[in-house]
């Protein structure tokens, strides 16, 4: 079995491409990703199994055997918040690097069809969220310049020492 992306992202992407107002059932699901991609022998199985893990994990809610996407899950919240990572020094850069997710063009169109859903408060709060990680995210900016210039001048520093060492060697010989 073998699918271009992974099958939670298929998942996520069929349920919002069906566009069902109850919620879609698992033959539809089924049906979209039987058209759309090469679909294993075994994929009404692998489909029971993810479905049961997302509305487990509460990215998916379950009503009456259809599944729609949660209004308070979104994708951005399954990241690391950059808030958290404010406290750490400087030798956790690969963890922070390891914290920023990419999202597909699938896990964007899902996320906006989320927002759509939101209420005003959800909304403020998400919003809210992404300034701060805004912000955050400049002033690290500002603090990496900081340093980079730092280092620029210490290295300048030392190139003019060790010039002037080699200097004072000449002269001694």
């Amino acid at each position: 079995m073998y699918f271009p992306i992974p099958l939670e992202n298929i998942l996520l992407e069929a349920i919002s491409s069906l566009r069902e107002p109850g919620g879609s059932d698992r033959a539809s699901i089924a049906l979209y990703i039987e058209e759309k991609y090469a679909a294993p022998l075994n994929l009404k199985k692998l489909l029971a199994t993810k479905l049961k893990l997302l509305v487990a994990n509460g990215t998916l809610t379950k009503v009456k055997h259809k599944y729609r996407i949660a209004p308070h899950s979104t994708i951005s919240e399954t990241r690391t918040p950059l808030l958290a990572l404010e406290g750490r020094q400087k030798d956790s850069s690969k963890s922070e690097k390891k914290a920023i997710n990419i999202l597909t063009k699938t896990q964007v169109d899902v996320e906006l069809s989320k927002m759509k859903t939101m209420t005003a408060e959800e909304a403020a709060a998400a919003a809210a969220r992404a300034v701060a990680e805004a912000e955050f995210a400049i002033a690290e900016a500002e603090k990496a310049a900081r340093e980079a210039d730092a280092a620029e001048a210490e290295a300048e520093a030392a190139k003019i020492f060790a010039k002037a060492a080699a200097k004072a060697l000449k002269s001694r010989m």
